[in-house]
C-alpha cells in the first residue's frame, strides 16, 4: 500500500502555474470555447464530466452532472446524474447509465448529447436541457462573470506517465432562467447558476485522497475555491482559487490557507469533516471566508477498490454499479464496503460570512459546497 500511496512525484501536484505545463489563462484571452468541448482518449481510467447547478428564488436547486465517462469505474459508459433539493427538505433523483451510441458531442465547443439530456454553449450562453427519471427542466445559462482556470488548468500532471487531471469554469456565475418539473410538479425558475468542466486520465484514488470544493455568491463578489489533497507522506495541496466583483475578476491564485475547526462525522457515510472551514487569501484584495456545515444535503459512499484490485477493472465495474446505482441498497452496499473499501460524497449546504476588510464589505448567506473522500 505504501508504494502506492507515493507512486507519483511531488511536482506532479504542482503544476496550476507552471508555464512549462502549457499557457497560463489570461483575463485578456479569455477561455477557448474548444475547453469545454469533449477531450476523450480511449483510455482506461479516462473521465470527463460536465457540471452545472442552479440556485432558484423559490428555494429548489438543481444540480446536473453529465459524465461522457464516469470516473471511477473504467467502463466508458455515458451517464447522468440529476438531483433536484427542495425547500422542505426533499431530493429528487434521476440516474442513468447508457451505452456510448447515445452520446453525440463536439470538440470545438461545449455541444453534449446523452439520451435525453442535452448541453450546448459557447463560453458565456448556454443552454441545457435535461431529462431522466422524474427530473426535466430546460434551462438557459447567460454569464455574468468571464470563465476562468486557474493557472494551467492542471490539477494534477505527472510526465513520466503522461496521467494528469484538468480543470475549467467557463460560468463562474450565471443567471438561469427556464422551467423545471420534479414528479408532477411543473415550476416557472429564475435564479444563479455555475458550470465548470473537469476531465483527466488518471485513477483519482491512486493520485488522491479527498478535496473540498465550493463557491459563494456574496452580492457583487463572487468566489470559487478548492483543496484537492495529493496522497503520499507528505500530502501536497493544490488549492485555486479565484475572486471576481461584478464582471472583473480581481484575483486567481493558489497561496490561500483553509483550516478546518471543530470536527465531527457525518452519520449516513461516517465521513469526517469539519463544522467550520475558515480560508484566509495571502493575495490582494485580503479576505477572510467562514463556511459553517448546517446540512448534508446529499451524502453517499461510491467503491475505493484497494491497490491490489486497482487493474481490475471488471471488479471497480460492478463495485461501483453497487454504490452509484443502488445507493438506497444499505446492506449491499455494506458488504462491498466491507469487500472493497470505500469512498464518501458530501454535498453541504452552509452558511457564510464573507469580509473584504479593504472596502469595508462583510456579506452573510447561504452556499454549497462539496467534500470527496478517496
Amino acid at each position: 500500500m505504501s508504494g502506492w500511496l507515493s507512486r507519483f512525484p511531488e511536482d506532479a501536484y504542482r503544476q496550476l502555474y507552471d508555464p512549462a505545463a502549457g499557457p497560463l489563462w489570461s483575463a485578456a484571452a479569455r477561455l477557448g470555447p474548444e475547453e469545454d468541448g469533449d477531450h476523450y482518449l480511449p483510455e482506461r481510467d479516462f473521465f470527463e464530466w460536465w457540471y452545472f447547478d442552479a440556485a432558484f428564488t423559490n428555494g429548489y436547486t438543481l444540480v446536473a452532472i453529465l459524465h461522457s465517462s464516469l470516473y471511477n469505474v473504467a467502463d466508458h459508459k455515458p451517464t447522468v446524474d440529476l438531483r433536484v433539493y427542495t425547500p422542505d427538505g426533499r431530493r429528487w433523483l434521476g440516474i442513468g447509465r447508457f451505452e456510448r451510441e447515445v452520446l453525440a458531442s463536439s470538440k470545438e465547443r461545449c455541444g453534449l448529447r446523452i439520451a435525453d439530456c442535452h448541453t450546448h454553449g459557447d463560453g458565456s450562453h448556454y443552454g441545457l436541457r435535461l431529462r431522466q427519471g422524474e427530473i426535466e427542466a430546460e434551462l438557459e445559462f447567460l454569464g455574468s462573470v468571464p470563465g476562468w482556470k486557474p493557472g494551467t488548468g492542471y490539477l494534477f500532471r505527472d510526465e513520466a506517465s503522461g496521467r494528469f487531471f484538468r480543470w475549467v469554469v467557463p460560468l463562474p456565475r450565471a443567471q438561469v432562467t427556464g422551467w423545471l418539473r420534479v414528479g408532477e410538479e411543473r415550476l416557472a425558475v429564475i435564479g444563479e447558476g455555475y458550470h465548470d468542466h473537469n476531465w483527466g486520465d488518471v485513477y483519482l484514488p491512486a493520485a488522491f485522497s479527498r478535496w473540498t470544493w465550493g463557491r459563494v455568491l456574496a452580492g457583487e463578489w463572487t468566489l470559487i475555491f478548492g483543496d484537492v489533497v495529493g496522497r503520499g507522506t507528505a500530502p501536497v495541496h493544490v488549492t485555486p482559487f479565484m475572486l471576481a466583483r461584478g464582471n472583473e475578476i480581481l484575483l486567481e491564485t493558489d497561496r490561500i490557507r483553509i483550516k478546518g475547526e471543530k470536527p465531527a462525522r457525518e452519520p449516513r457515510t461516517g465521513a469526517g469533516y469539519f463544522r467550520h472551514l475558515h480560508l484566509t487569501t495571502a493575495g490582494s484584495p485580503a479576505l477572510e471566508l467562514t463556511l459553517t456545515a448546517r446540512r448534508a444535503i446529499d451524502a453517499l459512499d461510491f467503491a475505493a477498490p484497494y491497490q491490489p484490485l486497482v487493474g481490475h477493472h471488471r471488479l471497480r465495474r460492478a463495485a461501483e454499479t453497487v454504490f452509484y446505482l443502488a445507493q438506497k441498497t444499505t446492506l449491499t452496499g455494506r458488504l462491498a464496503a466491507w469487500l472493497l473499501g470505500k469512498g464518501s460524497y458530501l454535498r453541504w449546504q452552509a452558511d457564510y460570512r464573507l469580509s473584504l476588510p479593504g472596502y469595508e464589505t462583510v456579506e452573510t448567506g447561504q452556499a454549497l459546497y462539496e467534500i470527496m473522500i478517496l
